[in-house]
């Protein structure tokens, strides 16, 4: 398992977070994600033989966030 930190722009509440984490667990290979509108962060615990991190950003993007970056990215995370 891999995990990655982004940074997105557009997160604003409660129902943002809810609407990123509801449509990442929709990802075959996601194990877990928890998105934090205060920080603007969103991280993601998945397998990326299953679903490479660029379905995680399109996944994001398709949602209407805008990644703005990387902040942290992890291997053999349990």
């Amino acid at each position: 398992m891999d995990q990655t930190t982004f940074q997105v722009r557009g997160m604003h509440c409660d129902t943002c977070e809810h609407r990123i984490e509801k449509a990442l667990s929709r990802l075959e290979g996601v194990k877990r994600c928890h998105a934090d509108h205060r920080r603007g962060e969103v991280r993601v615990v998945f397998d990326p033989a299953r679903t490479p991190e660029s379905a995680v950003r399109t996944c994001l993007e398709q949602a209407g966030y805008e990644i703005r970056g990387v902040v942290g990215t992890a291997g053999d995370v349990a």
